[in-house]
């Protein structure tokens, strides 16, 4: 698989240090959320942070979509470090989603008490802005991209099973090619190759991967 999940640490030291910290806790809300369901949308004065236990969430920018979010990730980080500042991105759920909602006020609060968490903070800004920027600079061909997407929506809510891993279609081919800024028609042939080769199984419901198939 691609480096995918390289910032998966730092996001787990985040949400740690805001919920698993005894030595201060602070409250937070557990919300459950449906499918098709926005979290923050842009331009929303941003009081709170979601921290994401399960599901999967999608971010968008002027409906083109900048990421798509999973387990323990963070959504509104950029609230903490300026005062009543407006989303620039709205959050949409695209599975059942459940989430902790901590307020910007008490994060605040526990990091004048508690300063390690402006380095694990800091830590966390930096690899987002390193793979956004890794992403945005990527010069793999499209059918590449398009498996490293499909692996990272696999490691997001696929199971693995038999050396594959199953993905239930909480996605389409179509926000693929939104995210990857390239015509649909790229994304449907990128499928069939990657068909061809042995690395995907393309059915109505789902997808399923085969990674060692990858190396070939």
């Amino acid at each position: 698989m691609s480096n995918a999940t390289a910032p998966e640490n730092f996001n787990s030291q985040f949400k740690n240090y805001l919920l698993n910290d005894l030595t201060y806790p602070i409250i937070y809300e557990t919300l459950y959320y449906d499918e098709n369901k926005y979290l923050i949308e842009e331009n929303q004065i941003i009081e709170s942070i979601y921290i994401i236990e399960s599901g999967v969430v999608v971010e968008k920018k002027r409906q083109i979509i900048s990421s798509f979010l999973g387990r323990e990730e963070s959504i509104g980080l950029e609230g903490i470090l300026q005062v009543k500042v407006g989303a620039t991105t709205s959050v949409m759920t695209l599975t059942k989603t459940i989430v902790y909602r901590v307020s910007i006020q008490s994060i605040q609060e526990k990091m004048l008490e508690r300063p390690i968490g402006y380095k694990i903070l800091n830590e966390l800004l930096v690899h987002q802005i390193t793979a956004l920027t890794n992403r945005l600079t990527d010069t793999d061909t499209n059918h590449d991209k398009t498996l490293h997407v499909l692996e990272r929506l696999a490691f997001l809510y696929g199971q693995e099973k038999n050396d594959a891993i199953y993905i239930k279609k909480f996605f389409t081919k179509k926000m693929i090619a939104n995210y990857l800024q390239v015509s649909y028609g790229t994304i449907l042939s990128s499928c069939r190759s990657l068909v061809a080769e042995g690395i995907l199984h393309d059915e109505l419901h789902g997808m399923i991967l085969y990674p060692a198939n990858t190396s070939r």
